[in-house]
């Protein structure tokens, strides 16, 4: 059984009847609003050309426009605070000639530069720790067992000469050895030749190379045989000069065969043990100057490297890279560097002309064309150049002139994108402050524009090859693109053009 609907509730017919009214209505006052912002609001407001076409068969000089470089609006009129009123970007006058009088090239800040070869480096900065050089580094063991009855070097640390004493060791078979080789001897001393010299035999070589197996010294044995009589002990020797750095002789303690007693390093020369990621490993080469600073604030240090691991951990996804340190006394009588200090090394790679290293041995590598690093406008997969060039009559028809003053630029200019390949970004070699440069790999020639409405391609009249002495824009090449798409041209986001954009002013970004 249904309930009865309300006393005062409309009958369904009136209610949907109702909404259609309040539906018109809406639409009534949108349209009239809508009316009313078109005759308000200037037209450059309202109508936006997103692709940057031309609007109607306006002159060049009836079609100045001013925009923001987001796109937001293009008006026909500068306003009052220069402003544009959605984003706040400073306006910029929009051309349809890729021109640029005087007033145009102060107000985009441009600044000119030139190609030109000129000496490269690629720096890589890395932390290193110092290390000894294993190829200086000496452990007396001993070869037989024994006693140690005397030990001179009781610390660490201790500074020795090469042939300074270490410890005296006794042991029977070498003091057995002895008396053999003392026989030996005075039996050759005995069976003298005629001018009474000691004759050798093959007994006394037999038992000398005994005793110099046992590590006895020349000079041991020349006591040997001038007393005539065999040592109780015998002395145990630095065999070069440099640091007692692991000791483990003690005085009265037994030793067996092989047991190792000192470790001396000479630490003329160390080692900077350091840890380069694998993207800079390609600029890493043997024989490559380094320059050292630790963080004492001693003076710097030069360096070669020694050795590049040819293994990547997995892990860090870096290689070990040793260098090789001169680590002489100074003045002070100090060595510069400690075992285990950590270290800043800086490594310089040379650039050839071909954008890679170039050996440490070579000295007459061709320098890169290059271009300033502010010069280049980079999307990730495409490097943009905007060259600037006058254009002059001459009987042949129109000339382009490529090579200008930078610090003297004419009245007006003209201005094209140039596609480029480019090398890694580096340094101007030479001391003091170092402004960074991009080597020239080439030039990328442009597609041909394609007309949408014929199909016909048309080839575009561009600088083929960039050569040295060409002037590029430094500073203002990024207002220069902005306007460029603005006006539908080729820029860095739109190579072909920016006809047939989206809608959206905010394509592309």
């Amino acid at each position: 059984m249904s309930a009865d609907p309300a006393p005062n509730s409309p009958p369904p017919d009136a209610a949907a009847s109702g909404s259609r009214r309040g539906l018109l209505l809406t639409c009534g006052v949108g349209l009239l609003l809508g009316a009313v912002l078109v005759a308000v609001l200037p037209s450059s407001w309202v109508f936006v050309d997103a692709g940057g076409h031309e609007m109607g068969e306006q002159s060049a000089e009836s079609a100045a426009q001013y925009a923001c470089p987001m796109f937001c609006v293009v008006m026909d009129h500068l306003p009052e605070n220069e402003k544009c009123p959605v984003c706040g970007m400073t306006m910029t006058p929009v051309s349809g000639e890729s021109t640029l009088n005087r007033s145009e090239q102060h107000m985009v800040g441009l600044e000119a530069d030139v190609a030109r070869r000129i000496p490269l480096v690629r720096s890589l900065r890395v932390v290193g720790e110092v290390d000894y050089d294993e190829t200086r580094l000496a452990r007396i063991t001993t070869r037989v067992g024994g006693w140690l009855e005397t030990v001179w070097i009781d610390s660490t640390w201790t500074e020795v000469e090469e042939g300074a004493p270490l410890a005296a060791i006794y042991s029977p078979e070498l003091y057995g050895a002895e008396q053999e080789y003392l026989v030996a001897w005075k039996a050759s001393n005995a069976r003298g030749d005629e001018r009474g010299a000691p004759r050798s035999s093959t007994l006394l070589r037999s038992a000398r190379r005994r005793l110099e197996l046992l590590d006895v010294g020349e000079q041991e044995i020349s006591d040997l045989e001038k007393n005539g009589q065999p040592r109780d002990s015998v002395v145990l020797r630095a065999p070069l000069g440099g640091v007692v750095v692991e000791r483990g002789a003690v005085e009265g303690a037994s030793v067996k065969k092989g047991a190792t007693l000192y470790t001396v390093a000479d630490l003329t020369t160390v080692w900077v043990q350091a840890l380069v990621f694998e993207s800079d490993l390609p600029w890493v080469r043997v024989g490559q100057h380094v320059r050292l600073e630790a963080e004492d604030g001693s003076e710097p240090m030069d360096g070669t490297v020694a050795f590049v691991d040819p293994v990547i951990d997995r892990g860090s996804r870096t290689a070990r890279v040793r260098f090789e340190v001169d680590n002489s006394r100074g003045p002070n009588g100090r060595r510069p560097l400690r075992i285990g200090q950590r270290v800043d090394a800086w490594l310089e790679a040379r650039i050839d002309g071909k954008g890679d290293l170039s050996p440490p041995s070579a000295t007459d590598a061709t320098n890169p064309l290059s271009v300033p690093r502010t010069a280049v406008l980079r999307t990730g997969e495409r490097n943009l150049v905007y060259v600037l060039f006058t254009e002059e009559e001459t009987e042949g028809g129109r000339t382009r002139n490529y090579e200008l003053d930078p610090a003297n630029l004419p009245e007006k200019l003209w201005y094209e994108p140039v596609q480029i390949r480019v090398g890694p970004l580096a340094q101007a070699a030479g001391d003091g402050a170092r402004e960074q440069f991009y080597p020239v790999l080439g030039v990328v020639p442009p597609r041909p524009i394609v007309d949408p409405k014929t199909g016909e391609e048309r080839q575009v009249l561009s600088l083929r090859r960039l050569s040295e002495g060409v002037t590029v824009v430094s500073r203002g090449n990024l207002l220069l693109d902005s306007q460029a798409q603005l006006a539908g041209k080729p820029s860095l986001l739109f190579p072909e053009g920016n006809r047939g954009a989206s809608a959206d002013p905010h394509a592309g970004h």
